[in-house]
């Protein structure tokens, strides 16, 4: 994301609040801000003065030049506050909307927590991350509580598959509570996609099991800092899991019956996708299923690319309707 933009009037006759009147406001400041509220808008999820603060892509402020940026946003009708909330446009049910959501994640953590620590009882987990939702601190009914995992090298599909056979024998296949879309091995643990979607997604991940990992995690995938540059991440105690029952089972599959039971259930699996969504669907660049020995992501709702161009064209209709630029991104 380029936070070094500003804000310069167009040919679409935009309202005279659109860009000479920021007064001591820090126009690149300003831009950063509204890319934030734009984006966390399409999840009608409204923020609170210092999510803005810690999600801007700019790191060359002070907390001060933040709040008479957020001051001239809203003197200019750009932004609107309600309720300790700061939001675009002028649907206000969206602040009911994020509080209640907030509630009831709180209420999942319990079941987040007792989940983590079954995950981190498997044989080869090395670490447990709260994804999705949930690691925003937000759900609704419909929600599933989803889990970032790491493995150990050559055991990411045999782990894989143990924690499928546990959700499906002792859940009957429920994702409410146990959604494990994306694994790495701790060789691998750099993100490869980079944009505002996965910037967003890496730096509110929240670390249940293995705080030392998660931090050699975010060391490998500094890039987010273009995006976040700001944000220190949110750490929950540290779950431990069942270490003698681990141990007892990496001690059976710690030998070339592991390695031979890996290879065939990635196998397995790649012959599963590639029959079930086709070879086409999921070698476009769209595709939200990605897998190799290494890595596995499962996602194949096209959630990022609808995400991203939802984005963009918010950002367009934005700066079309208040006649300003807000840059690349």
């Amino acid at each position: 994301m380029n936070s070094a933009v500003s804000f310069q009037k167009t040919n679409n006759n935009p309202p005279d609040c659109a860009a000479g009147q920021y007064g001591k406001a820090n126009n690149k400041l300003a831009s950063s801000f509204l890319r934030t509220l734009i984006y966390f808008d399409i999840f009608s999820y409204p923020l609170t003065q210092d999510e803005i603060l810690d999600y801007s892509a700019c790191n060359d402020f002070t907390r001060n030049d933040g709040l008479i940026t957020l001051k001239s946003l809203l003197e200019s009708g750009m932004v609107n506050y309600r309720s300790g909330y700061y939001f675009v446009g002028d649907n206000e049910e969206k602040i009911s909307k994020r509080i209640a959501g907030n509630k009831l994640a709180a209420k999942r953590m319990k079941n987040a927590r007792l989940f983590s620590s079954i995950i981190a009882s498997f044989p080869f987990t090395r670490g447990v991350f709260i994804s999705g939702s949930l690691s925003k601190g937000y759900m609704d009914r419909n929600s599933d509580i989803d889990y970032f995992i790491i493995t150990c090298p050559n055991r990411l599909w045999l782990s894989r598959t143990l924690l499928i056979l546990f959700k499906k024998i002792f859940l009957l296949n429920s994702h409410r509570n146990f959604c494990i879309n994306y694994l790495v091995d701790t060789e691998n643990m750099e993100v490869k996609e980079r944009n505002i979607y996965t910037a967003t997604e890496v730096a509110l991940l929240l670390p249940m099991h293995n705080h030392g990992l998660f931090d050699q995690f975010m060391n490998a995938n500094d890039w987010i800092r273009n995006y976040f540059p700001n944000h220190v991440q949110v750490k929950e105690n540290s779950i431990r899991g069942n270490p003698l029952v681990k141990k007892l089972m990496e001690i059976m599959l710690d030998n070339r019956l592991g390695d031979f039971l890996d290879n065939f259930f990635y196998k397995t699996t790649t012959r599963y996708w590639i029959k079930k969504h086709g070879k086409e669907m999921i070698e476009s660049p769209d595709s939200d299923l990605l897998w190799n020995k290494h890595v596995s992501q499962y996602n194949p709702n096209h959630f990022r690319p609808v995400v991203l161009s939802m984005f963009r064209n918010r950002i367009a209709e934005f700066e079309k309707q208040f006649g300003i630029s807000l840059g690349e991104f």
